[in-house]
């Protein structure tokens, strides 16, 4: 089975299962396969049958199994082990599996080491339980919507009256976005200012989040539509009580699909740079 798995801890340590000197068996993969859907209905009161009431897709735990292969270091790899997987951390959990690479996040939910027989090969169990349910793509297709439109390869250039142009910035404020992934997402915005700019905005169809703040040269807002609850910031201090009334949240979401993202502000949108994070979701790899 061509597979690895990679553990990364919320203080960015790591711990890898490549099969070598850790072997993950044939059933060693539990919940990464596809992600359920939780149905509940209720009876018809008069005619059979029943009528659906909600449907949703839970929370979602997955489970790696992992064999050591050499059982002369048993005993030290028991206390990295031990080490390494601690319940008051977060982890984010990347698997390649044939060729593809996704990953989650989550709570550490179990972990067992048995103590049979010591000169056994050490197994390890572990299961991370994930709030927000689906795999994620690795890549998280940065784009910048105030991009730089390349003109001619040098040393070739063109001569416009006195100056020498090689490239221009595109003010379109806006950029398309495909989402192949399996079902809806959402993004991060990250704005940097480099001047003033009043009141900036992220724009989606005719929904918007707008900050009611001036910006200066330096600064940065990030807007987080992934975390849960949604997180807006600048320079790292919380300001989502500056949001305009009318903004909206929950409709800045990312069908499947062709999406059209953009920003401006009241004044000063060319001084701002605008860069799109998002992570395709996936049922499963």
């Amino acid at each position: 089975m061509s597979v690895k798995v990679k553990f990364i801890r919320d203080d960015n340590a790591e711990f890898v299962i490549d099969n070598s000197l850790w072997k993950i068996p044939s059933d060693g993969l539990t919940g990464f396969d596809f992600t359920g859907i939780a149905i509940t209905t209720e009876n018809n009161a008069i005619s059979d049958g029943s009528y659906l009431t909600s449907k949703r897709i839970p929370e979602k735990d997955r489970t790696i199994k992992a064999i050591l292969q050499n059982k002369s270091m048993n005993k030290t790899m028991r206390q990295i082990v031990r080490g390494f997987f601690n319940m008051k951390h977060t982890f984010s959990v990347y698997i390649t599996y044939q060729g593809i690479t996704r990953w989650c996040k989550g709570e550490l939910y179990s972990v067992s080491l048995p103590t049979d027989n010591i000169y056994n090969r050490l197994k390890l169990d572990v299961t991370i339980l994930s709030p927000m349910p689906f795999m994620l793509s690795e890549d998280n297709y940065a784009q910048n919507i105030a991009l730089i439109e390349p003109l001619f390869e040098f040393p070739y250039n063109k001569k416009i009256g006195e100056l020498w142009e090689f490239s221009r910035f595109k003010f379109a404020n806006s950029v398309e976005l495909i989402n192949d992934g399996d079902v809806e997402t959402y993004c991060k915005a990250v704005m940097t200012a480099k001047g003033s700019v009043t009141n900036p905005k992220l724009i989606k169809g005719d929904k918007f989040i707008k900050i009611l703040d001036t910006l200066e040269t330096g600064d940065v807002v990030i807007i987080d539509l992934e975390n849960q609850p949604v997180s807006i910031t600048k320079n790292g201090v919380n300001i989502i009580g500056k949001t305009d009334r009318t903004s909206s949240f929950n409709d800045m979401v990312f069908n499947v699909g062709s999406n059209m993202i953009g920003y401006d502000a009241d004044d000063g949108s060319n001084m701002l740079d605008v860069t799109i994070y998002f992570n395709k979701r996936y049922l499963g790899i």
